[in-house]
């Protein structure tokens, strides 16, 4: 019997372990990975629950469907829940859904195009804000630099004082070497699409670069590794363990409300669900030697212990088998700074109690819930305060100096802002012409667009509001389409400074004010023929 050629056998058992690596990668890996009960919550994960999502969108024949098309701006001042159930109180059959992830910009949204078409939407609704336009690109690298010698010596407010406004220029090849090289969005969701649109500029950068966006186009492992273990690790935590690590709460919120990040205040009422009459949850104490009482119906004492160790604690009641819920009040002593835990989310103090575990008094593990907003005492705190409180806040929020803490992205926002205020007339770049393009090809399908100026905090607007350039960009959104395309502004609708977390995400309370506008405005556009 001839013996095959030892060449020809390596290359066979090449051809086979590439294509069953092929196989592997291109279906199992991704109905495994998109096919898995998806339990994270609100701000995780973005690209894979970005990814996971827009899987899911589907409209009916007899749907009028919406997309809410944008970046955190969009997430954060819109809420589709409350919008579609005002359409079916109306018995409209429309339905919105987000199309929508962190720092998404024009550029996405054109890369974006042929898939948000596929899903064959009435309208497109995208909500923008400038800062969704690079503009970190306006900041050279020098003028960052001696901004961070200030933020590194707390001079807050003094930006103008580093930066050269006779220079205003736009860095197309620093943002063409940051897409290449370590941008999430071109190396993960679509690299492919990037590298052709963009292969002469890419090369340029290093062949590196472009054999990188290669591979991760053509290996989704690659691609997706960044957060392949993501929805494993959270469905682990939420089965196999007790909910103790984990980023935002998921829970029963308690009467008074809750913080984010799942501390409550030192006294707090809750309405648990029960498993066969049992109450077992965990609870952290910041400090050791706290005490914790709970008390039931009739102000009885169900428990009143002091934990000798700080961390988290367990908890275990006992009621009768057929009791479903009960309502308890939670007491602790140790009232707990929110500086001491962590500086960085609050400018004015907040007094915490425990923190409770992620799905705390809630018995059902809930799915695809990523893209559902949760309201804190986070958003809810601003509300209330003052314009004298609020500025306070917000100073050392935003701009204040925290040990071991990076300058925050909105510092050089402000600065790009103060350098377009410079600038005698309106200039674009290539992000305005990538929302040109998107625009037309979407019209191009038959699909409505509105374009939605949105809100911006009034102290970060008044930068660059009342100038040459504002005056000019708003001109060219107003002029970007044709007869399927429409124009609205949002900024006058949101003059209060308490509306805004920071210079362009709205708070709870304010998005649902944006929402019921939004709503508005798509039923009137869609009622267009």
């Amino acid at each position: 019997m001839k013996k095959t050629p030892l060449k020809l056998r390596i290359l066979y058992i090449t051809l086979i372990f590439f294509t069953a690596f092929a196989i592997i990668d291109r279906f199992v890996l991704d109905n495994v990975l998109f096919g898995f009960p998806n339990e994270q919550e609100w701000d995780t994960s973005p690209w894979f629950n970005f990814l996971e999502k827009r899987k899911r969108i589907e409209f009916a024949p007899n749907e009028e469907g919406v997309l809410l098309v944008g970046s955190s701006v969009a997430l954060y001042s819109a809420l589709p829940e409350r919008i579609n159930e005002g359409f079916q109180k109306n018995s409209l059959p429309i339905r919105t859904e987000f199309y929508a992830h962190p720092a998404l910009t024009p550029s996405d949204f054109y890369f974006y195009k042929e898939d948000i078409a596929s899903k064959k939407p009435k309208l497109v609704f995208f909500i923008l804000n400038p800062a969704d336009l690079q503009l970190d690109f306006l900041v050279s690298e020098k003028e960052s630099e001696a901004r961070f010698r200030q933020y590194e010596k707390n001079i807050i407010y003094q930006e103008d004082s580093v930066l050269d406004l006779q220079n205003i220029k736009y860095d197309e090849h620093a943002l063409t070497e940051i897409e290449a090289t370590t941008r999430h969005q071109n190396r993960t969701i679509y690299p492919w699409e990037y590298l052709k649109e963009r292969f002469s500029d890419v090369v340029k950068i290093g062949k590196s670069s472009a054999l990188s966006l290669l591979s991760r186009s053509l290996f989704l492992v690659v691609r997706y590794r960044s957060f392949l273990y993501d929805p494993f690790d959270v469905w682990i935590e939420n089965h196999l363990r007790s909910g103790r690590s984990y980023h935002y709460y998921t829970g029963i919120p308690p009467k008074e409300g809750m913080y984010l990040r799942g501390w409550a205040k030192p006294e707090f009422e809750i309405e648990c669900e029960l498993k066969n009459g049992i109450f077992q949850e965990s609870v952290f104490f910041q400090e050791k030697g706290a005490n914790l009482k709970i008390i039931g119906e009739g102000e009885k004492v169900l428990l009143d212990q002091t934990f000798s160790k700080s961390g988290w604690n367990s908890l275990r009641l006992e009621f009768p088998q057929e009791t479903k819920t009960a309502t308890l009040r939670f007491v602790t002593d140790k009232k707990i700074s929110s500086s001491q835990v962590d500086a960085r989310l609050f400018g004015l103090e907040e007094i915490y109690g425990i923190r409770l575990s992620q799905n705390f008094c809630r018995r059902e593990i809930r799915k695809n819930i990523s893209y559902l907003r949760i309201l804190g005492i986070d958003d809810s705190r601003l509300a209330h305060m003052n314009q004298e409180d609020y500025s306070k806040d917000y100073k050392e929020r935003i701009y204040a100096f925290k040990a071991g803490a990076k300058m925050s992205r909105l510092v050089t926002l402000r600065m790009a802002k103060m350098k377009l205020a410079a600038s005698p007339k309106f200039f674009s770049w290539s992000e305005m012409e990538y929302l040109k393009r998107g625009v037309e090809y979407l019209e191009s399908q038959g699909i409505k667009v509105v374009l939605v100026n949105s809100p911006e905090n009034p102290f970060e607007r008044k930068v660059y509001e009342n100038t040459p350039w504002y005056a000019g960009y708003i001109q060219y959104l107003e002029s970007l389409g044709k007869d399927k395309y429409f124009f609205r502004n949002a900024v006058s609708e949101f003059p209060d400074q308490t509306s805004f977390l920071d210079p362009h995400h709205l708070t709870y309370i304010a998005s649902e004010k944006s929402s019921d506008l939004y709503s508005k405005w798509i039923q009137k556009i869609l009622d267009q023929k």
